[in-house]
């Protein structure tokens, strides 16, 4: 039997791993894929409002879900922060300036109900749950092109993490660029570990 079981598992892992570059370009406003990327490229300054992990779901992770919300969340929207020249979004993203501003999601995020947060499953969500979400973004001048990360599945089995990441209109909420993407996660601690997709992501997103 172990021999049987042995090679389903190399076959499953080598899946896994091929999804650490995947991504899929969606359709923020019935327009060309192209056109959108092209728009958001041409963005010279952004708006980083962090990681939201307000619709997302940890497939089975081991960690406390009250200690993942009250703690691990903000220390990965942090960590993005105090290392800079690694997740250095400026150059991913090919920007001339980023102001960052993390206290909205930071808050949003504390209000993340534990107990539905980590389920046995995969999860998905739509756009109409990205537009959702991007509606309570803003900043004190209300204008300007907001970039954030819409965690959607946050996955111990495949060791990846699925998110969306959206440049859109601060003052309008209309998306200009949203792409479906999965990092592989990598790092020792829930914080690094998780904050390693957000990363892969990010450097991703770079290479296209």
């Amino acid at each position: 039997m172990k021999m049987k079981i042995m090679p389903l598992l190399l076959i499953a892992a080598l899946g896994f791993s091929g999804l650490s570059r995947a991504q899929e370009n969606v359709k923020a406003d019935g327009g060309s894929n192209t056109l959108n990327q092209a728009k958001a490229r041409s963005i010279s300054d952004v708006v980083w409002f962090g990681v939201d992990f307000t619709v997302s779901k940890f497939t089975l992770v081991a960690d406390n879900p009250d200690v993942i919300v009250n703690q691990y969340l903000r220390a990965i929207n942090t960590l993005i922060l105090l290392e800079p020249e690694k997740y250095n979004i400026r150059n991913f993203f090919k920007k001339e300036k980023v102001t960052n501003s993390v206290d909205l999601v930071n808050e949003y995020n504390s209000k993340i109900d534990p107990s539905s947060l980590v389920i046995t499953g995969e999860h998905k969500i739509d756009q109409d749950a990205v537009k959702n979400v991007i509606a309570y973004y803003t900043n004190p001048e209300n204008s300007g092109t907001g970039l954030l990360f819409i965690a959607e599945n946050l996955n111990k089995v495949s060791q990846t993490g699925s998110y969306y990441v959206c440049f859109f209109d601060i003052a309008t909420k209309e998306i200009i660029d949203l792409r479906r993407m999965i990092g592989k996660a990598a790092g020792f601690g829930f914080r690094n570990y998780w904050a390693g997709s957000v990363f892969n992501t990010m450097k991703m997103w770079s290479e296209q």
